[in-house]
C-alpha cells in the first residue's frame, strides 16, 4: 500500500502564482528588460500610425506622398511593432522572436530599400542597442539556469 494521504478537504489550497514561481535576478531583469522593449516597440509602432493618419501637416498628406513602398512599409511596421510590443511586454517568447524578426526587417529597410527620416533612423539604432542588450541578457539567463541544474 501506498503511504500516500489524502488531503485534508478543509485545508485550504495554495493558489498558483508569481508568489510560487522562483525567478533568478537574471531572470527578472529579463522580464524588466522586456517592458522597456516592448513599451518602446509600442511608441514606435504609435509613430508609424501617426505617419499613417498624417499627424503633421494634414489628414494623411504626408503618407499619401509617400512612394509605394515606403506606404506598404508604414502599414507593416505599424502593425508588426505594436503586435511585438505587447507581446513583448507580457513577456510572451514568441513576442520576443517577432520583434527580433521585426527589428532585421526595420534594419534591412532603412539599410537597403527605404530612405526614412532622421527620426526613425534614430530609432532603428536604438531598437538594435535593445536587442543587442536582450541577447546579453538572455544569455545571461541561460547560464543562470545551467547553474541551477
Amino acid at each position: 500500500m501506498s503511504s500516500v494521504e489524502p488531503t485534508d478537504p478543509a485545508a485550504p489550497l495554495e493558489a498558483i502564482g508569481p508568489h510560487t514561481v522562483e525567478l533568478g535576478p537574471w531572470r527578472r531583469r529579463l522580464v524588466q528588460y522586456q517592458r522597456i522593449a516592448g513599451g518602446f516597440m509600442i511608441f514606435k509602432g504609435l509613430t508609424y500610425w501617426s505617419s499613417l493618419f498624417g499627424a503633421g501637416d494634414g489628414p494623411g498628406s504626408y503618407f499619401q506622398t509617400q512612394p509605394l513602398d515606403t506606404q506598404a512599409a508604414t502599414i507593416f511596421f505599424a502593425v508588426i511593432d505594436l503586435v511585438a510590443g505587447v507581446a513583448l511586454w507580457l513577456g510572451s517568447t514568441w513576442g520576443a522572436m517577432l520583434w527580433l524578426l521585426a527589428a532585421a526587417m526595420q534594419l534591412f529597410a532603412d539599410v537597403i530599400v527605404l530612405e526614412f527620416s532622421g527620426f526613425l533612423i534614430l530609432l532603428t539604432m536604438v531598437e538594435v542597442l535593445l536587442v543587442a542588450g536582450y541577447v546579453i541578457i538572455r544569455f545571461m539567463v541561460h547560464v543562470e539556469t545551467d547553474r541551477r541544474r
